[in-house]
């Protein structure tokens, strides 16, 4: 029941904010171009800002062998889906192929994964989804970049200089050598950081606001979507763990982040990059709703898995 209850207090959230994108596009307080450069400042800024601060509000740490385990379930779930979406959507146009594959691929492990673990694992379920971020990121800001920007071969240069990298340069150094910095570094980071969730919504909600409503329950191929993000792939998951064997808290864990809804990067990299925002926007309105009802299944069959092996 808790689990149920706290996403469904996650999913009021994130639909608040939607709905206000909405209204103040319809009443034409953002227009196209500042929605286009809110985009920019939630890539380029706020991007790696909240991924520093991530390690600047870790409490706890893992030993070498729960952070390796962690960080390789945290790959198998997001290599998982990024396969898993490569078998579908071969008919689509390249644009809302891109779109969707990428929906498929990249879960809200963050916004709503991380609240998720907390209320059920406790802080060490944090660390481990903080890793899960991590991994998130790498694989986000490679694959997922390369794909979105137009798949062209990516130069090292780019590699190492897109802002999730450079977030995780910064970043992991802090966690590994146990930095403390001071607040007159780290407030400016956490207040930047704080501003993903909300910019980044309201973003989906001015372009939900130019998105035909009929199109929310005639596009077939988002509700296909919708089942292979919140329940084929982290079901699929599912059964690797159970060869895998993790602790119970990481098990738990990275199944939650692993069913999240898709990632609201899809419709920040669609509208950076040229691809149908319109069609990203309805990939995160329609699998955050639904995921009312998958989250809390996925994590119960979890916690009885966990019940039964351990």
């Amino acid at each position: 029941m808790e689990a149920v209850l706290t996403v469904i207090s996650k999913v009021a959230v994130m639909l608040i904010l939607i709905v206000v994108g909405y209204l103040v596009t319809k009443k034409g307080m953002l227009t196209e171009r500042g929605a286009s450069e809110i985009t920019t400042l939630l890539i380029q800024i706020v991007t790696p800002c909240l991924i520093v601060n991530s390690f600047l509000t870790s409490e706890d740490s893992l030993s070498p062998g729960e952070l390796l385990l962690s960080v390789g379930t945290s790959a198998l779930a997001i290599a998982l889906s990024i396969g898993l979406s490569l078998l579908f959507f071969r008919k689509e146009p390249e644009g809302r192929k891109k779109v969707l594959r990428f929906a498929v691929s990249f879960s809200n492990a963050g916004f709503m994964g991380l609240p998720l673990v907390e209320g059920i694992v406790g802080s060490k379920g944090v660390m481990y989804g903080s890793f899960f971020i991590v991994v998130f990121n790498i694989f986000c800001w490679t694959y997922g970049y390369s794909m979105m920007s137009g798949g062209q071969k990516m130069s090292l240069k780019v590699l190492l200089f897109n802002p999730g990298i450079i977030g995780l340069l910064f970043g992991l150094p802090i966690y590994f050598l146990d930095l403390h910095l001071p607040a007159v570094i780290t407030e400016p980071v956490g207040f930047f950081a704080d501003l993903n969730t909300p910019l980044a919504m309201l973003i989906i909600g001015s372009y939900v606001a130019k998105v035909d409503l009929h199109s929310f329950v005639s596009d077939f191929a988002v509700y296909k979507m919708a089942a292979l993000r919140l329940l084929v792939a982290p079901a699929l998951f599912v059964v690797c763990l159970l060869f895998i064997r993790p602790s119970q808290e990481l098990f738990v864990t990275s199944v939650i982040q692993a069913a999240c809804p898709v990632a609201a990067n899809t419709v920040l990299f669609s509208v950076q990059y040229k691809r149908d925002s319109a069609l990203a926007s309805k990939t995160v309105a329609v699998s955050t709703v639904l995921s009312i009802i998958s989250i809390p299944l996925m994590t119960i069959l979890a916690q009885g898995l966990c019940n039964i092996l351990y």
